[in-house]
């Protein structure tokens, strides 16, 4: 689900997965690190810094990790691209769509557990309440300062 799309850059909201709410990529047309411009990285910086805003406004997210790892895309032979993993993180519970939410493993990598059917953080949310989850963000995302 597309919550933003600039020159460079578009923002999607990853509804196959919301283990910790507001989770999305940052994902520009450029295939390296090095092909992008100072005016791409500028803009990078001001959607990262809006998506914060907007995660600690209407979810209070305690901090973010914020990674580009592209290992899959040479894994498996596909064209690499330039994307980032915003991922919120959440010291407190609290309570959404009547639901109790925690981040089970806030102050470790994400992805280590990730790795672990066992250990794994659940997606507790219906396709319903993730589009809800997602017209919170959209109404809340600003472009202005683009």
């Amino acid at each position: 689900m597309q919550l933003y799309k600039g020159k460079t850059w578009e923002i999607i909201f990853a509804d196959y997965s919301q283990e910790f709410i507001g989770y999305s990529i940052i994902s520009s047309n450029k295939e390296t690190l090095s092909d992008l411009t100072n005016e791409d990285w500028i803009e990078l910086g001001i959607l990262e810094k809006e998506l914060e805003r907007v995660c600690k406004k209407l979810f209070k997210a305690t901090m973010f990790n914020f990674v580009c790892l592209m290992n899959n895309a040479y894994r498996d032979n596909e064209k690499p691209h330039v994307h980032f993993h915003f991922i919120p993180r959440y010291k407190n519970k609290f309570v959404i769509f009547d639901k109790p939410y925690s981040d089970k493993h806030f102050g470790y990598n994400f992805y280590k557990w990730d790795l672990n059917k066992f250990k794994k953080q659940k997606d507790i949310f219906s396709k319903e309440e993730k589009l809800a989850i997602f017209n919170m963000l959209k109404e809340e995302f600003k472009t202005n300062n683009l």
